[in-house]
């Protein structure tokens, strides 16, 4: 029974200890006051406290000119004027011009001409609620925060001392020597000076401007990693867009790096390079895009899709142009044209495309091939095409028969998109179906060393036979295949790219093999062939 009654007494005894030191931790002491008044009229127990005021409230000291002092049986409330300075922790300094603060809350609400500083971090306000427990302030009227070069501007803010950190919402600008940042919504570490991207988010510089709704900028290194949120995130140059899922950018360096989705958009020039992994420096205007690697190149009135395992954008500086390499396993679609290449480089400062190591172009109904083709274009639209080594122009008549064009060399001249003239130099041969009312009437074959073949509608006209010429007419549909086909003939529409996503499916090319082979026999220069 003894036992049982001191426990009692024992247990009553920690909850009084315990309810007065509730009690007592939410008093607030008066430390100084010059002078101390009390103010009966405005109720019981309430203290006027005028000049040289201090306060304390456990590890918070609180100063003013003067203050009113509110106590409670558990708990003390403050309002005070002017000259307002807590500290907290020893190292959070906050100013204002006015002050409530209840013991109980532990919050204090300053007001007019409001600072918080710690270290070389400043917050400018006029409106301001410190949460003392839980050690953080936040605006709700507007504020500014001042951090190494860094003014950062909101309607709403919050501040963590302790973390470091600000978060920002609404109307955010920093402003930064360097650069100017518009978000939505921004936190921000006091730190590192890194602004960690949460919203629709701009930043602005005299060479680019970078948009990204997720990520993060290094304000002190200038580097940002930056994600894709509702919409990709880019950086925008003077004349290039770069655009990714991710991208790591280095504004110092001029570097640009994009994961999935990669896009660099070249706006002067209408071309594109893309892929899942590619990158930039603006600096050089060096690029590369690799792993699904496409080249768009925007014409008047269609695009050209280019596939390859590489892209890569080379500067001509003293030239102020560069050259696009694709290499590998090069094809490509165009609605009036399509190819296949190992590789090919387009030079910017005559607008041509060259295509290495025998090309394949199929093209207003008829087939090239050659060692070397070359595209030229003015005004993005194509007026000349070159077929260097071993050319070869295939047209079908119909399933069976073939209009074919041989010789050492050919150009092709296009007006209007359509191909009217074809001149062919050295060892020129032709195997065409001429035409009465669309009724073929024969075989022409015909060869001379240089020869010239007029077209209208994709249809042959004419042709010129220059230096010694030789040729017959042959009724249609009678001839071996040996005399209806030229050597080295080869119909490849089976793998041809048929729309712009076929330019990403792999095709076995035998017949390609076969058609190297036929270059390698042919003999330059000996009219037999």
């Amino acid at each position: 029974m003894q036992i049982k009654l001191l426990s009692i007494l024992l247990l009553m005894s920690i909850g009084i200890s315990s309810n007065t030191y509730s009690q007592k931790k939410n008093i607030v002491k008066i430390l100084h006051t010059d002078v101390l008044y009390g103010r009966p009229d405005k109720g019981k127990n309430v203290k006027l406290l005028i000049g040289n005021v201090r306060l304390k409230h456990q590890n918070t000291l609180m100063y003013c000119d003067s203050a009113y002092h509110y106590s409670y049986k558990d708990s003390s409330y403050i309002e005070a004027f002017n000259n307002i300075h807590i500290i907290q922790n020893d190292s959070i300094h906050l100013y204002g011009d006015y002050l409530t603060y209840s013991g109980k809350e532990g919050i204090a609400r300053v007001r007019d001409n409001v600072r918080i500083q710690k270290k070389d971090v400043t917050v400018l306000t006029e409106f301001l609620d410190y949460d003392r427990v839980n050690n953080f302030g936040y605006y709700f009227n507007g504020g500014e925060v001042l951090s190494g070069q860094n003014t950062l501007i909101s309607d709403f803010g919050y501040y963590y001392p302790n973390l470091s950190e600000v978060h920002f919402k609404d109307s955010v600008v920093v402003h930064n020597p360097r650069y100017t940042i518009f978000s939505d919504t921004l936190k921000y570490h006091t730190v590192t000076e890194v602004a960690s991207i949460l919203g629709p988010t701009f930043i602005h510089s005299d060479n680019n401007l970078i948009y990204s709704e997720n990520g993060a900028y290094d304000t002190m290194n200038d580097k940002a990693q930056l994600f894709k949120g509702e919409t990709q995130s880019y950086v925008q140059g003077k004349e290039n867009l770069l655009k990714g899922d991710t991208i790591y950018y280095n504004r110092r360096e001029g570097l640009g790096e994009a994961y999935q989705n990669f896009e660099l958009h070249d706006t002067t020039n209408n071309m594109i390079i893309a892929g899942d992994y590619g990158f930039y420096n603006e600096l050089s205007q060096y690029a590369l895009a690799t792993k699904k690697a496409q080249l768009l190149q925007i014409y008047q009135n269609d695009t050209l899709y280019l596939h390859a395992d590489t892209l890569q954008a080379i500067p001509l500086p003293e030239e102020q142009s560069r050259l696009v390499k694709a290499y590998y396993n090069v094809k490509f679609f165009r609605k009036d044209m399509q190819g296949r290449c190992d590789s090919m480089v387009y030079d910017m400062r005559d607008s041509t495309n060259t295509f290495y190591n025998t090309p394949v172009i199929w093209a207003q109904g008829n087939q090239m091939t050659a060692q070397t083709i070359k595209l030229y274009s003015r005004n993005n639209a194509l007026y000349k095409a070159e077929l260097n080594n071993s050319a070869f122009i295939v047209a079908p008549e119909d399933s069976l028969s073939f209009n074919q064009i041989k010789g050492r060399n050919m150009i092709g001249y296009i007006k209007n998109n359509q191909l009217y003239r074809i001149d062919v130099d050295g060892n020129g041969q032709t195997i065409y179906y001429p035409k009465d009312k669309e009724v073929v009437i024969g075989v022409n074959r015909a060869e001379s060393s240089s020869l010239s073949i007029f077209l209208k509608d994709r249809k042959i006209t004419g042709i010129t036979l220059k230096t010694e010429p030789n040729g017959n007419l042959n009724p249609p549909y009678f001839l071996p295949d040996e005399d209806v086909k030229l050597k080295g003939f080869v119909w490849l529409e089976s793998i041809r790219p048929k729309n712009r996503w076929d330019i990403f499916k792999h095709v076995e090319m035998p017949k390609l093999k076969a058609l190297e082979d036929n270059f390698d026999d042919y003999q330059f220069g000996d009219t037999n062939n």
